[in-house]
């Protein structure tokens, strides 16, 4: 586990560097995938192989593993001296007071009774991890619970104050359109199966303004905005301990929003950044008469300072160099093989590991 989140955590922080640089440069719809590279290295338990190229051939790492290594198999080796010792003496007491009893059926072999149980282990560094799983299985639980119950009562919310108005083509699917209570603070995607859902009372001015919204909504459907929430969900669950994991879940968030803009705009055309424009405003001023409507994830994102960042991204006129996309996309590739790959000195270890094993079992 410690592994895992230390890569991972190198992960995101290469990505936050590259967003950074990037950002203006290149279309959003590149920059929001960036993200998927992460949550792939959250979920994934494992290396894929091992390389010489790995972040754990650094000498800083490897100085950090071995130091770990041999601590924890000098911890072993001490326990398990001690346990001799008190099983050797506990024999000698036995046999000295004649408590040592033998059944006429084995033949005369010790008769030893065992019962498995949890305990405790015996190591500092066992003591550590066990009481590290502990933490992070009742953190998961926790997080599990607050995410359904914020889900599942947003959900209840919606099926009871939802009328259905329209269907919203995207694709070879029509997507659901619901008109609900106006405690809904913004438009929003909602669901594994989703659907759309607008605030009862009227935000937009004209048709045009409901149309840039309703489209700004489909754009989420097909950048699969649906189903990267959930995919979030589940990294923060797993990864809940990690602060990075939650700071990327929203610059995440963000990045999607700012893709589905650059979506939207294509599809519109210049002649409807105007009305495109304004109704982001609209939903921004909606949203603060709501403060005590329902939020989700799905929503339209609508912070003052991220809503003006918005703004300016819609104003300015859309050019991105390929060039640069093609040196983000080799600067991505080499931080993925740095955190997707292990180290070679611990494959060859694992191996004289399993080989002595082995020859213990065989011997």
């Amino acid at each position: 586990m410690l592994t895992k989140t230390i890569v991972s955590t190198v992960l995101i922080l290469a990505v936050m560097a590259v967003r950074a640089v990037f950002q203006k440069k290149v279309n959003p719809i590149f920059i929001y995938a960036l993200w998927l590279a992460v949550a792939v290295r959250l979920l994934m338990p494992g290396m894929l192989f091992f390389s010489p190229v790995s972040i754990m051939n650094t000498n800083l790492w490897r100085m950090g593993s071995t130091w770990l290594i041999q601590e924890e198999e000098r911890q072993d080796i001490e326990y398990k001296q001690q346990q001799y010792r008190e099983y050797y003496e506990q024999k000698l007491y036995e046999q000295s007071s004649g408590l040592i009893q033998k059944e006429a059926n084995t033949g005369g072999a010790e008769v030893v009774e065992i019962e498995l149980k949890w305990q405790w282990a015996g190591t500092v560094f066992g003591r550590i991890k066990q009481f590290a799983e502990i933490v992070w299985a009742t953190g998961m639980a926790v997080i599990t619970i607050i995410f359904l119950w914020k889900n599942l009562s947003f959900y209840h919310f919606l099926r009871l104050s939802r009328r259905k108005v329209a269907k919203a083509a995207a694709g070879r699917r029509d997507i659901p359109v619901f008109i609900v209570g106006d405690k809904l603070a913004s438009p929003c995607l909602f669901g594994l199966i989703p659907a759309i859902y607008l605030p009862e009372k009227g935000i937009y001015q004209n048709e045009e303004e409901n149309f840039c919204i309703l489209e700004h909504e489909l754009t989420h459907y097909r950048h699969g905005d649906h189903l990267w929430a959930f995919l979030r969900m589940i990294c923060l669950i797993i990864n809940w301990y990690n602060p990075l994991v939650w700071l990327g879940a929203k610059l995440s968030i963000q990045d999607g929003e700012l893709a589905c803009d650059a979506g939207c705009i294509k599809r519109l055309g210049e002649s409807k950044y105007c009305f495109y424009g304004e109704a982001l405003l609209a939903a921004v001023t909606y949203s603060r008469e709501r403060k005590k409507g329902f939020k989700a994830a799905a929503m339209m994102n609508p912070g003052k300072k991220f809503m003006k960042k918005r703004i300016e991204f819609i104003a300015r006129e859309q050019k991105y160099s390929l060039f640069l996309l093609a040196v983000m996309m080799i600067i991505m590739f080499m931080a993925i093989a740095c955190t997707y790959t292990g180290t070679v000195h611990m494959e060859a270890k694992m191996k004289v590991e399993y080989f002595g094993i082995a020859n213990e079992a065989g011997g």
